[in-house]
């Protein structure tokens, strides 16, 4: 009987890195089940594989077409009972070598199709925010210029107290580089920028400026900034919004308990709305078990996070929305707080 695995006891099949060493497979002795266990072997890399035959060529000098029929052929010698050849031997070495060396390549090069992937996803989310932050620009200018006390203020004033506002009430991780930030949305609202020193009546149409959109708009800004977000994340990247998010509905629900502690509330005068924000992502991130949102998710979460809390707690509606840095034993006693909410909202 020619279907035995004992004729191949030359070759060390059980530690096969692609083969399973399975018990059952090997005890049973047949050479048909193996190479059948080879054959689902390469239909799965096949499945799960960006391999093209120049990749197969290049870095392994054979195909998997060329596997295939090296299988197929051996295959048929078992099945048809005939005696085989000592170079029969060899092909099977040779098959087990071929699958363990594409299997090894085949996952070398998703993984690092993989960083590509997250790198551009990153690269994504990073030109997401820039624009979405220059829209909302935009849309502040045209409301100022429109208004006849301001019809006739420096460009650069009007633009520069807009970026001055943005950076106090959004969460710093959604601003853009302060860097050439003032030339860099004037350029996407389409003014150009008078040069050189700015002059003190320049300065002080700026200041004029900043009271007016901080009375009007410290708080619809944000809003503004998750409309513009919102609708970005499909029409500019092709990337639908997720109509619901369990892990947001979470940190609702250990918001709404949050807000009921009489700890929290004699703490809250202290707790600016981007401290809040942050601390209840690590809290969310912690009752998931995970070190830190991808860069994609985080975006998200804070523009949402900064557009719902004041519903919960009105406080946040027209106070405190610039940044305040806690004491270490106030962040400690607001650490606590979150850390035990999460532990008393059940996943959802």
């Amino acid at each position: 009987m020619f279907d035995k695995l004992s004729q191949f006891n030359a070759l060390d099949i059980t530690t096969a890195s692609l083969i399973s060493n399975d018990k059952e497979l090997i005890e049973s002795g047949s050479l048909l089940a193996f190479l059948d266990k080879l054959s689902h072997s390469l239909l799965t890399i096949e499945d799960n594989t960006a391999l093209t035959v120049f990749d197969e060529l290049h870095m392994l000098g054979i195909t998997r077409t060329e596997i295939k029929t090296k299988l197929d052929k051996l295959y048929d010698a078992v099945d048809a009972n005939e005696e085989l050849r000592p170079s029969d031997f060899l092909a099977l070495g040779e098959l087990i070598g071929e699958l363990n060396a594409l299997n090894r390549y085949s996952k070398s090069l998703m993984y690092h199709q993989g960083i590509a992937l997250r790198n551009e996803k990153v690269a994504k989310v990073r030109q997401l925010k820039t624009l979405t932050y220059q829209r909302v620009a935009k849309e502040l200018y045209q409301i100022v210029v429109s208004k006849e006390a301001y019809s006739t203020f420096d460009a650069w004033s009007i633009i520069s107290s807009i970026d001055l506002l943005l950076r106090m009430y959004l969460n710093p991780k959604l601003v853009i580089s302060e860097h050439k930030a003032t030339q860099s949305l004037a350029k996407y609202i389409g003014v150009n920028l008078s040069k050189g020193k700015r002059s003190q009546q320049q300065v002080k149409q700026r200041d004029i400026v900043f009271s007016y959109l901080e009375k009007h708009f410290a708080c619809d800004c944000t809003t503004l900034y998750q409309s513009f977000f919102d609708s970005g994340c499909q029409d500019i990247n092709g990337i639908a919004m997720p109509q619901e998010d369990r892990r947001l509905t979470l940190a609702y629900s250990a918001i709404d308990k949050l807000i009921k502690l009489k700890a929290f509330q004699s703490l809250k005068p202290n707790i600016s709305l981007d401290v809040l924000v942050d601390k209840i992502l690590k809290g969310l991130a912690k009752k998931y078990r995970i070190s830190v949102f991808d860069a994609y998710n985080e975006a998200i979460y804070i523009s949402k996070l900064y557009a719902e809390i004041p519903s919960y707690e009105p406080f946040y509606y027209q106070n405190n929305r610039a940044h305040k840095k806690l004491r270490s034993i106030q962040s400690g006693k607001l650490d606590e707080m979150v850390s035990n909410v999460f532990k008393k909202t059940a996943f959802m």
